[in-house]
């Protein structure tokens, strides 16, 4: 038995006996089925749902291929967004993480171009094994999942299965004894690619440079997709992952001492202890049916079922330190068993429609989602040492013992469903005209309490989309777009009662321009949005729970992005940002947001030695701050370098050093809050790739 025959009859057990046969001919062709030519030219339809390529969208948009993040390592996704234009990653915890764009957090989250709704913060490492590409569409649009938001949206698009058999295995060693092992085997199950499937698992296993703080990660992901009769494809796939983080902390090192001055601490310092923990588990399954209707339109249905479970063992530390002695922090100690489940179920139609001479595409569709959420709190004994003084930083791990819980009590319980109808049109105007117009139509409800309060809500609203691109010759377009804004939102105030929705306005427009046959992509953005009742972050509540107050805002800014192969062998990706964003009365708010940013990423394979390919990711940002009551934080603007070199060993077998923090820069990870961590200093990771 050949080693691709033992490899798919291990991966797809169950389709052995019909997996074997096919591949025992490699040369085998495969027949023309409509899955087959579906696989072969899979298009992304995040921007608009419609399949348009990045100068015809009328949004700036940056993707990251599978190829991207392979060469640099970032096998999660705080790795790969630290690298796109104009997203900022807000690290505020080991294991919660925010993301904003244009100065407001990101909110619109997507997997294969279908919204997630009320999914907006990361909790526990989202691993990238299982993802073809990353998608970010900066600024509003309620097409994509049923609210607009000025920021962006990120769209995660699954790896699909292949019409042709292939593998690859990676294993990874780095700093802080970490260990990751990957394994990615994908192919048909019969000569004729009617049905074929997909396998993807990765483990990792680390410690980490901050005290007491290590994890394991584990990731799996199935998909089998194939043809029913002569015009439907069936799409079934599960992913799991599942977090075991130790050491973990639940906010982070103060920043300013009893006088005002911002602390400094060594790069390792932790508030946390080995006792704590903050695990994350997370299953989702999807079913997705594709029918080929009459005159080349389309019919796409998708069922979603994720459960999420969160429990944790956490330990807080507020205060503010005396500069002379370190005294002045106390604990917090807590335990919860957060859980949710949601079910989505969206059906769009799509396809061309000929009006005028000239052939239009158009979009239709319905979306029904709802979730289910809550938690249970275990209370400390009121006697317990966690509640009382602690020493100075830095601290051992066992100075605090584990606190024996108490009985649960339900903290909090509550349910969300948005239910929208929306439909598109890209219009083919004249040769060089055309225009994407949309609505979104959603209305959505929650229902039940966080801490006696409730959270009930129940809002509608119509959102119009309109942008249009003109072609000026020589591979350059004009563009622009519009969009309401209209976000409900979940945040709550000090009073836990939920702020109401931020409503504004979305403008945009530019020049994108493509060149060499579209190997090089260029773009020059120029965007504002105005939103009143914004929610912005203040502080923990008598119950330690966060709450927010609404504000006007106003936010401008340019982008210029630039990708593709300048010369063969050469590739680069990346962008600049600068960003204003003012309160109600002109002043600048937000302040912990970069006004300045770039990220540039580039690698070379030099053709004097084709085995080898260099690499080097840089982002830099400018100078931020965060102002309290009792003085002002400040990070000064930093550059983080990151070096990659890899050398093809065989024709099969890559190995690759890569080196992170070139220049042992220090810095905090985020003012999001008045607490932070330093990020990780000069690290090496090596890995070795076999494909097969």
């Amino acid at each position: 038995m050949s080693l691709r025959r033992l490899l798919l009859a291990t991966v797809f057990a169950s389709a052995a006996a019909a997996a074997c046969p096919a591949l025992a001919d490699d040369a085998a062709t495969v027949e023309e089925l409509l899955v087959t030519a579906r696989r072969a030219d899979r298009t992304s339809e995040g921007a608009t749902n419609l399949p348009l390529s990045l100068a015809e969208t009328p949004q700036a948009v940056t993707i990251i291929d599978r190829d991207f993040m392979d060469r640099f390592g970032l096998d999660d996704v705080n790795q790969v967004l630290s690298l796109a234009t104009g997203v900022n990653v807000e690290a505020v915890e080991t294991d919660r993480t925010y993301y904003n764009a244009r100065g407001f957090d990101i909110k619109s989250m997507q997997v294969d171009g279908v919204g997630l709704p009320f999914t907006w913060n990361v909790v526990g490492m989202l691993d990238t094994a299982g993802y073809e590409k990353v998608e970010v569409v900066r600024g509003a649009n309620g097409l994509l999942t049923g609210t607009g938001n000025p920021s962006g949206t990120i769209n995660y698009v699954r790896k699909r299965p292949t019409n042709a058999f292939r593998g690859e295995a990676e294993l990874t060693l780095g700093s802080w004894d970490r260990r990751r092992g990957e394994i990615d085997v994908s192919g048909p199950f019969s000569a004729s690619g009617q049905w074929a499937g997909r396998l993807v698992a990765a483990v990792e296993d680390k410690d980490s440079w901050l005290d007491f703080n290590s994890s394991r990660r584990t990731f799996l992901y199935g998909v089998v997709e194939g043809q029913v009769g002569e015009r439907a494809i069936l799409t079934a796939g599960f992913t799991w992952q599942d977090n075991r983080a130790h050491g973990v902390l639940w906010g982070a090192l103060p920043l300013l001492d009893t006088g005002g001055g911002q602390t400094e601490f060594d790069r390792s310092t932790s508030t946390s202890q080995d006792w704590t923990r903050w695990d994350t588990e997370s299953r989702t399954a999807f079913l997705e049916l594709v029918y080929a209707l009459p005159a080349d339109w389309e019919g796409k249905a998708l069922l979603t079922y994720n459960d999420f479970n969160e429990p944790s063992e956490l330990f807080y530390v507020y205060g503010n330190p005396d500069p002379s002695t370190g005294q002045g922090l106390f604990g917090w100690p807590a335990k919860y068993d957060q859980s949710s489940n949601a079910t989505l179920f969206d059906a769009t139609v799509s396809g061309p429609v000929s009006v005028g001479g000239r052939t239009h595409r158009a979009v239709f569709g319905v979306s029904l989602s709802k979730s289910q959420s809550g938690y249970l709190d275990y209370p400390a004994p009121a006697d317990h040492p966690a509640w009382g003084a602690l020493p100075a930083l830095p601290w051992a791990g066992d100075i605090i013992p584990e606190p024996v819980w108490g009985a649960p009590f339900q903290a909090a319980n509550w349910t969300n469903r948005l239910n929208r109808a929306f439909g598109a049109a890209h219009l083919d105007l004249t040769d060089r005209l055309k225009a994407v117009v949309g609505f979104n139509a959603f209305d959505v409800k929650s229902q039940g309490v966080s801490f006696d309060e409730p959270m009930d809500r129940d809002e509608q609203a119509v959102s119009p989309y309109l942008g249009a691109t003109f072609a000026l010759g020589a591979g350059v377009s004009l563009y622009g777009s519009y969009s309401d804004i209209f976000e409900p939102q979940a945040e709550t105030d000090a009073d836990l009662r939920p702020l109401g929705a931020a409503k504004g306005e979305s403008w945009e427009g530019g020049l994108k321009a493509e060149w060499l046959d579209g190997r090089i992509y260029a773009a020059l953005s120029l965007f504002q949005a105005e939103q009143d009742n914004y929610a912005e972050y203040v502080g923990l509540n008598e119950n330690g729970i966060g709450y927010y107050r609404g504000v006007d805002t106003r936010s401008k800014g340019v982008e210029v992005e630039l990708a593709g192969r300048l010369a063969p062998g050469w590739t680069v990706q990346g962008g600049f940002t600068r960003l204003q964003i003012e309160g109600p009365d002109g002043g600048d708010i937000r302040t912990f947001i970069p006004r300045k940013t770039l990220v540039l990423a580039t690698s070379w394979t030099p053709g004097w030695h084709e085995r080898l390919e260099l690499g080097a990711s840089l982002r830099w940002q400018d100078d931020i701050h965060l102002q309290s009551a009792l003085g002002t934080i400040r990070q000064d603007a930093y550059a983080t370098l990151n070096l990659t070199a890899g050398y093809r060993l065989t024709e099969r077998v890559k190995a690759t050093v890569r080196v992170n923090n070139v220049t042992d820069e220090k810095h905090l990870t985020s003012l999001y809050w008045d607490q932070a961590f330093y990020a990780a200093p000069r690290n090496v990771q090596v890995s070795l790739r076999y494909g097969f």
